[in-house]
């Protein structure tokens, strides 16, 4: 009775698995930190961007102001910036509908800005998607930026499944955070589960007619 009790439960967990991996996309998640602390008084603009056809998608947690305020929000554009999207509670860019994605809020500067960044990796072949973040002083001018082709501070072209940050200003940290699995990887486990569980009912009913 225990076999095939311990059976059944690994049958439905692999099932659960196999259903997690359809849905999951996140495969790269990166810890990123702008040191604000220079910048000064006043009411700055930060814009976060997702670029592309895709379909990608950037959701941004763990957000922290480092002693600054978030203000109101300066823009959101593309059908893929949701309308809930805030500093304080979290932000999340999507391109599967149009190129062009992005939201922009002010904010009063403290010590620094952090946030996790989880990217799905979906690869455009020739032109990659691509994520980015801006900044705006108090003038509407855009902080120093060594990008030579935008005003970039940070840029991260989805070109594998394992995409390098670009990183344009000292201001900006960024160290790969602890990976999520991938769907590959639960296929696995799953299909790991089910094959024990087919030896545990097999073995029971082998010693059952003996």
């Amino acid at each position: 009775m225990r076999i095939k009790t311990f059976a059944v439960k690994a049958i439905m967990l692999a099932l659960f698995l196999a259903f997690a991996s359809q849905g999951y996309a996140y495969a790269e998640s990166f810890n990123v930190t702008v040191n604000t602390s220079s910048l000064g008084p006043g009411e700055f603009d930060i814009f976060f961007l997702l670029n592309g056809t895709g379909p990608n998608t950037a959701t941004l947690s763990d957000i922290a102001l480092g002693g600054g305020v978030a203000g109101d929000i300066v823009g959101a554009d593309g059908s893929g910036a949701i309308a809930s999207n805030n500093l304080n509670t979290g932000i999340s860019l999507a391109d599967s509908t149009d190129f062009f994605n992005d939201f922009g809020q002010s904010f009063q500067p403290g010590g620094e800005i952090s946030f996790l960044l989880n990217l799905t990796t979906n690869v455009v072949p020739v032109q990659p998607d691509q994520f980015a973040l801006v900044i705006l002083d108090t003038d509407g001018n855009f902080l120093p930026s060594a990008d030579p082709d935008t005003d970039n501070l940070l840029a991260i072209n989805i070109d594998s499944g394992t995409p390098t940050p670009d990183i344009y200003s000292d201001l900006v940290t960024v160290t790969a955070a602890t990976p999520a699995p991938e769907p590959s990887s639960l296929w696995l486990l799953s299909g790991g589960l089910s094959a024990l569980a087919l030896l545990c009912l097999t073995q029971k009913n082998g010693s059952g007619r003996s």
